[in-house]
């Protein structure tokens, strides 16, 4: 694991960062080149890319800001602080949820925004969603694998602890080993963390996957929309199946709830709470939306096979 690269000069080259520039620049190259095979104009995709981006940073930093809620009250307040503060100390306190470099992002919340943001910019032109959704949809599970890789390289978005052979040690200079350290589960002399479950190569591999299944399903579609859905359908259950194994404090329980049984079959203390994370949660409303969307656009296009119009979805 190597979280920043190298150096220039001072500033460190992160390794996290630099997997998301991949990402994000494979997914515009491939995005382009899909575009020219369905009859898309290249300057929608470079230009959806841009607000893309921004509303991703953007979602992905709310959602985590409303799950942290509480602590940055606590922090701006100064209920925690060790002695007054002076008026640029309460600034920055209460400015904190800004800063973008300390990390704190959730998928989710990007995933979310920026499907706003295509639905807004589709409108504003008069695109087509959800072709043009099947068109991203793939290349959101490819940008989400090389995330992932980063997120393997920085340390972060881990999991539980495990006797299995299936966990890997974490270096000092990962996110998990100095998050061990400060809440005094791990002596800072350590050479490493205990073993976890490396989550997130669970989930880079489970993102590959999915994206040549949409790849090759792609040609097969039968209406726009359905390469979006199966998008939808199959990152919820990753998502949901993976959570089962996090452990990272960012996470957040609707409610806790153990099951001693299935923690013993994935090797988990049987008191480990398993349901209902956060995560958990926004993947069974994302999967019950796909349903819904589905059947309308089904219904949609058997309707039209039955008056003998053009199939639902054709032009949306």
């Amino acid at each position: 694991m190597h979280p920043t690269l190298f150096y220039l000069g001072g500033l460190g080259i992160h390794s996290y960062g630099v997997a998301i520039a991949a990402g994000f620049i494979a997914a515009i190259l491939l995005g382009v080149r899909a575009a020219r095979r369905q009859g898309i104009r290249v300057d929608h995709i470079l230009d959806l890319a841009f607000w893309i981006l921004i509303s991703t940073i953007l979602g992905a930093r709310l959602l985590y800001l409303i799950t942290e809620a509480p602590a940055y009250g606590r922090l701006c307040l100064g209920s925690e602080a060790p002695a007054p503060r002076g008026l640029l100390q309460i600034l920055a306190d209460c400015s904190r949820g800004l800063w973008l470099w300390e990390g704190g992002l959730v998928f989710y919340g990007g995933l979310i925004a920026a499907t706003f943001a295509v639905l807004w910019y589709c409108r504003r032109k008069g695109l087509p969603f959800f072709k043009l959704a099947d068109v991203i949809a793939p290349l959101t599970a490819l940008g989400h694998f090389f995330g992932r890789v980063g997120c393997f390289e920085a340390g972060c978005c881990y999991g539980k602890p495990t006797s299995s052979g299936l966990g890997l040690a974490f270096p000092p200079e990962s996110m998990i080993f100095q998050e061990l350290v400060k809440g005094g589960l791990l002596d800072a002399g350590a050479r490493a963390t205990p073993p976890v479950f490396p989550t997130q190569l669970y989930e880079a591999v489970g993102e590959l996957a999915i994206y040549l299944v949409l790849v090759l399903f792609t040609p097969r579609k039968r209406y726009h929309g359905q390469v979006m859905l199966l998008y939808l359908s199959l990152y919820p259950i990753l998502r949901f199946g993976l959570e089962l194994l996090r452990a990272d404090p960012d996470r957040h329980f609707v409610f806790a709830a153990a099951t001693p049984s299935l923690a013993r079959a994935l090797g988990l203390p049987p008191e480990a709470p398993l349901f209902l994370s956060t995560s958990q949660l926004v993947s069974v409303l994302v999967l019950a939306a796909a349903v819904v969307v589905w059947r309308r656009l089904r219904a949609g296009r058997v309707a039209a096979g039955a008056t003998g119009g053009p199939p639902a979805g054709s032009k949306g």
